[in-house]
């Protein structure tokens, strides 16, 4: 059973700047090698988090709403 806070992502391939994550259930991801770790290349298995934002979501709302008005 996967754990609910973590997910793992396999590094299919690097492309210039560009990183290729193989998830699960055949899904690819491109994302800027900036936000992955230093050393890792193909093969390379990451451990990934996904964090929600309530405060930003809640100011972010608020400015869309605020511009809305205008």
């Amino acid at each position: 059973m996967p754990d609910k806070n973590y997910f793992s992502a396999i590094v299919d391939r690097i492309e210039d700047d560009l990183v290729v994550l193989e998830m699960q259930f055949g899904h690819e991801v491109v994302i800027p090698d900036i936000y992955c770790p230093q050393g890792i290349g193909d093969g390379s298995v990451l451990k990934i988090s996904i964090d929600y934002d309530r405060e930003a979501t809640i100011k972010r709302k608020k400015e869309v709403q605020d511009l809305l008005k205008k």
